[in-house]
């Protein structure tokens, strides 16, 4: 594989030979020595490959989440194991014993979570959840049914005369109200950009539409398609303004259709002439856009197919860039639904382990420093099943709730942005290669004396100006 300097020197040749090309005429001077250049050039371009590179670093990230995820998982289990052997044994809890020390632990996190516990109230928050489970549906996602049951039942929720409990960090650092509000806000936040790309795709195809009439009619010119190219550019920076990625890439979408209808009736020699008028108000678009191909001349002027190929190089890397921002925004969404789905178990299972644990909350009797292994062992059945439901439910709130919502807090969501820059840096090195190998299989030709000087000046002035006229220099 050609080291990045070498590639630079073959850029820097191409652009040396550029300002001699654009005063000259059709003569070539064949040069042994040039030809020798360009055909290694060719040759060692061809050989470049860069996926092994990102392949190898998307293979760490996927290792480094996995060994975070593991570390992220062992620190609360030994808290969800420690908390529970106090709850048993009853030792030295601040509570006096293992009972009264899970219902001050479910108490204390149910308020943090959901804003009060639920012990004593006309419903219990495991039956809310469970509510808007049922009715998720396609047009209903949990998000959304989620917050309708709990505006509807919120107030059911607490005992009038329950005494105030002190509030306890959640282990994953994130409440049911904060959680939810995040993930209605990401899916709204979509569809909103989703809405207002697609009127702006709508303009622009608007627009190319009436400059195809105009050009069948006789009545286009070439401020036609310097108004189209003032369009694009308009509807680009509206999406950088924005940060919405959607406009980019349905703009690059619709440019994209144009050149390949160009493209394919187009001879791979570059000879034929369209006289249609899509061709030819694609050939008026890439005039405004690159200074290359003319749709007003007779016959209309095609650019050469490695200048189309080039120009159809920098217009996926206007979409890919907008693909890689996309995928990140809907992996967010996707974590931030994640992440209420866990901070949901959490209050699931807490409510369920206070539920459970009710019927026995008060009797029999522990003494202090007893703990809840004396009602596992207690004769009556219904004790002895309150108690070890109790303990279930409260350690699945932390292995179906806690764990992966802090794993995906401090571990998934920091590795979203990390993939992204790596995927944008892939989509780069692609771009780049589909410019550079027209461009140099171009000079490759040139250099045999089977390419006349002004198809290589014109992809030049692709590749030169190209970058800056769809706004991705």
């Amino acid at each position: 594989m050609p080291t990045p300097s070498l590639l630079l020197r073959y850029v820097l040749a191409v652009a040396f030979i550029a300002p001699a090309l654009c005063g000259c005429s059709s003569l070539y001077l064949h040069s042994a020595s040039t030809q020798e250049a360009t055909a290694e050039a060719k040759a060692e371009l061809d050989k470049v490959s860069l996926t092994s590179v990102f392949d190898n670093e998307a293979a760490y990230l996927d290792e480094l989440e996995k060994r975070e995820n593991a570390a992220v998982a062992e620190s609360l289990i030994a808290q969800r194991d420690a908390s529970l052997l106090d709850m048993l044994q009853g030792r030295d809890v601040e509570d006096g014993d293992g009972r009264r020390f899970m219902l001050t632990r479910i108490d204390g996190y149910l308020r943090t979570l959901a804003g009060t516990s639920d012990r004593g109230g006309k419903t219990k928050l495991w039956l809310v959840i469970d509510e808007a489970r049922r009715k998720v549906n396609k047009a209903n996602p949990f998000p959304k049914a989620l917050d309708a049951a709990l505006k509807s039942q919120r107030p059911l929720l607490k005992a009038p005369d329950s005494p105030p409990t002190p509030e306890l960090p959640s282990p994953s650092g994130t409440t049911l109200d904060d959680a939810l509000a995040a993930a209605l806000k990401a899916t709204k936040d979509l569809a909103d950009k989703q809405s207002v790309a697609e009127k702006a795709q709508s303009e622009l195809n608007q627009q190319l539409d009436q400059a195809e009439k105009a050009l069948a009619a006789g009545n286009a010119s070439q401020k036609t398609f310097t108004d189209l190219l003032a369009k694009v550019h308009s509807l680009l920076q509206q999406g950088k303004v924005d940060d919405n990625p959607f406009v980019a890439e349905l703009v690059s979408e619709s440019l994209q259709k144009k050149l390949d209808e160009l493209i394919e009736v187009t001879d791979p020699k570059g000879i034929d002439q369209p006289q249609d008028s899509k061709a030819r108000a694609t050939i008026g678009f890439v005039h405004a856009a690159f200074g290359v191909g003319d749709a007003f001349s007779n016959p209309p002027r095609v650019p050469h197919p490695n200048a189309l190929a080039a120009t159809k190089a920098w217009l996926q890397y206007v979409a890919s860039e907008s693909e890689v921002q996309l995928a990140e925004a809907r992996s967010k969404e996707v974590v931030a639904q994640a992440i209420l789905a866990a901070v949901a178990e959490q209050v699931y299972f807490l409510s369920r382990a206070g539920d459970t644990l009710g019927p026995i909350a008060t009797k029999p009797a522990l003494a202090q420093n007893e703990g809840l292994s004396k009602l596992l062992a207690d004769k009556s059945p219904a004790t002895s099943r309150a108690a070890n439901g109790a303990l279930y439910y409260y350690a699945a709130a932390w292995t179906k709730g806690f764990i992966p919502a802090q794993q995906l807090n401090e571990v998934t969501n920091p590795l979203i942005e990390r993939r992204a820059k790596l995927q944008q840096s892939r989509k780069s090195g692609e771009a780049w290669l589909g410019t550079l190998k027209p461009a140099v299989a171009t000079l490759a030709a040139y250099g045999e004396g089977g390419v006349d000087p002004h198809v290589l000046a014109e992809l030049l002035q692709v590749l030169g100006l190209g970058a800056i006229a769809v706004g991705v220099n």
